[in-house]
């Protein structure tokens, strides 16, 4: 039998809600912990749970999350459901509650949006790989959460598509309340060569002579200097930042509100990776100009490759990809790092280079009450035209010409 009983963990207390509810016999139970000092008192079996995943992420590390939350601004505070059986954890949900912003887009053309308070289930954060009855039970609880109006919309941040809990939100949460999903996305990783030589040997002699052209060309206009700076101290992040800021200014993903932005958040993050031996940035020079930035996270063997950019006006040298082959270099010589994660978003390169994928994606579940019941039928209903106008453009061969001008138009405005 599968019960419900929420235990608030309170700083010194152990204090807990509706306790009378839970009974003997292997019933789920779930600890809630609210605030920084709750999720501390849970950290044991967090670290247990997460230690054991099959592919832990650094978003669900309890440092890191607990650092990303403080760093960000406005009302918003950790959150973590602990889910045991018979007083053994087995699961965990990671997340924040938050303001969370839902835009109304065409493309990358935004008509508007709306905000509302939201669950934030950061990425990975579905630990313990919840068999079944578990998961229906993490999906149950969340519904009867957003009932009692503790937040308006739940949003699991790219859910593996091959996990039991992916496949039940389907059949806990109905039409209107489930947010359209217009697909699901490849993830990739690539398997970190012994050698470089052994990653050419894997290309095609056309794609490998290219790439050795790229680097050539952007070599020579350094000259006899060094053209490739890694920075991995806590004292070297404010130089990274600065400067990769200056190239990610003149992006698309910048015009988007992506990219690196050089201000107190980003510098602490990252000192915060520092301080635990992640943070890993890297500049490409052409001649004496900064032309591309990488940043990379090491996290238990993987490099995660969080973002990379490059000057556009310097398209033609292929900076970044000679910026990315520089790093895959010196993971070549680096025995703590067996694979590359290319984390969120689709780009030629990431099938041209993984070697193994799975399939992901961002799911949201709506409080079922009139405003994000209305927020979720307008949101879902143009990303369906949107879904639609893709599929024609494809279907016709124009999909990459108009993203390209797309693009082209928001770096213009930069």
């Amino acid at each position: 039998m599968v019960m419900s009983a929420e235990i608030n963990v309170n700083a010194g207390s152990g204090g807990t809600e509706n306790a009378s509810e839970v009974q003997p016999g292997g019933e789920l139970t779930i600890v809630c912990a609210r605030g920084r000092d709750e999720i501390e008192a849970i950290r044991a079996a967090w670290e247990q749970i997460h230690q054991a995943e099959p592919n832990p992420t650094p978003d669900a590390d309890i440092d890191r999350f607990l650092s990303v939350a403080e760093s960000l601004e406005g009302d918003l505070r950790p959150y973590a459901m602990l889910v045991k059986r018979d007083d053994h954890p087995v699961a965990l949900v990671a997340g924040r509650i938050e303001q969370h912003r839902l835009e109304f887009k065409l493309g990358y053309k935004t008509l508007g949006g709306a905000t509302l308070k939201c669950l934030t289930v950061v990425y990975g954060g579905i630990l313990g790989q919840p068999e079944e009855a578990v998961g229906l039970f993490i999906l149950s609880e969340l519904r009867r959460r957003l009932r009692n109006r503790e937040f308006d919309v739940v949003y699991f941040n790219h859910l593996r598509a091959d996990t039991c809990l992916y496949n039940e939100i389907a059949s806990v949460f109905g039409f209107l309340t489930r947010g359209y999903t217009p697909g699901v996305d490849d993830h990739w990783r690539m398997s970190v060569p012994k050698r470089m030589d052994d990653f050419y040997a894997g290309c095609s002699r056309k794609h490998r002579g290219n790439m050795r052209r790229y680097i050539k060309r952007i070599d020579e206009m350094s000259s006899d200097k060094e053209n490739f700076i890694a920075f991995t101290n806590e004292d070297e992040v404010d130089d990274f930042v600065q400067t990769a800021a200056e190239i990610s200014t003149k992006t698309y993903q910048h015009a988007l509100g992506a990219g690196i932005v050089n201000n107190e958040q980003t510098r602490s993050l990252m000192k915060e990776a520092a301080s635990h031996g992640w943070f890993h940035g890297c500049i490409l020079l052409a001649g004496e100009q900064p032309c591309a930035f990488q940043l990379g996270l090491r996290y238990r063997r993987v490099y995660y490759l969080v973002s990379i950019g490059y000057d556009p006006s310097l398209r033609n040298h292929n900076p970044g990809t000679v910026l990315f082959l520089k790093v895959l270099e010196s993971l070549c010589d680096d025995t703590s790092i067996d694979s590359i994660d290319f984390y969120f978003g689709d780009a030629e390169y990431k099938h041209r280079y993984g070697t193994e994928s799975w399939s992901e994606a961002s799911v949201h579940v709506f409080a079922p009450r009139l405003r994000p019941v209305l927020i979720n039928t307008l949101r879902s209903s143009l990303m369906m035209v949107d879904t639609g106008l893709g599929q024609f453009m494809r279907k016709i061969g124009v999909e990459a010409w108009v993203k390209r001008r797309w693009r082209d138009r928001l770096q213009a405005k930069n």
